[in-house]
């Protein structure tokens, strides 16, 4: 059964609309007609199963036969410094989606290479891998902000570093905190001294050097239950 987005679908709903866009790629690229079985998700734990009313390419009606409210997955929160290339971070962000991550906050470092991302198309890239992987929850996804002001708001978590200094295990991750992955050039001395003071812990990620996109993978997986 095909998966549509459907963002403002709520319980109470006996019918919906695609949207323009899902429109179109209900009838213009899959050809679907009307009486075909459709399937909903909000981006918020809601499911629904439809029937396709009016196959009009750019306002497609659906009337909705049968609704699920599915439980919220674990927290998994990553912070990172965005890649000099784009297409590395929207691949974390396709890879990460579709293991089940549930924030993903841009940090603003003193080394970082990009200091402006497109949120619109990562929220896009998003929704094609929560509706690939059949997930239910959409992960949010935070604009770029400040080292220092994400910290002062997420005071405890986890972040890796290359910088000697004692570190923890990834096996010694505990669920529901966020990991902070910094840029290409790593986070700054000022970064790694302020993060510890604050409370953050720092993790021995691997014996070898990682790329960002990979170390932000990585902590996912650590991070999942």
């Amino acid at each position: 059964m095909s998966i549509f987005y459907a963002p403002s679908l709520e319980k109470e709903q006996s019918h919906y609309q695609l949207s323009e866009e899902e429109s179109k790629h209900c009838i213009r690229v899959l050809r679907m007609q009307e009486g075909a079985a459709i399937q909903l998700v909000n981006g918020r734990g809601l499911e629904a199963h439809a029937v396709l009313q009016d196959a009009h390419p750019k306002r497609c009606m659906l009337q909705i036969t049968a609704v699920v409210q599915h439980d919220p997955t674990p927290a998994v929160h990553i912070a990172m410094a965005p890649t000099k290339n784009m297409d590395r971070i929207e691949w974390f962000l396709e890879k990460a989606t579709e293991l089940g991550l549930t924030k993903l906050s841009l940090l603003n470092c003193e080394h970082n290479e990009r200091r402006q991302v497109n949120t619109e198309r990562l929220e896009k890239i998003a929704v094609a891998a929560m509706k690939q992987s059949k997930r239910y929850y959409l992960p949010v996804i935070e604009p770029m902000q400040r080292f220092s002001d994400f910290i002062a708001v997420q005071p405890t978590g986890y972040f890796g570093h290359c910088a000697d200094g004692p570190k923890i295990k990834m096996t010694n991750l505990v669920a529901g905190k966020p990991f902070l992955i910094g840029p290409e050039g790593d986070f700054s001395e000022q970064e790694i001294a302020l993060a510890l003071l604050t409370g953050y812990e720092a993790v021995e990620m691997s014996a070898f050097r990682l790329r960002t996109e990979t170390a932000a993978l990585l902590a996912t997986t650590a991070l999942l239950p």
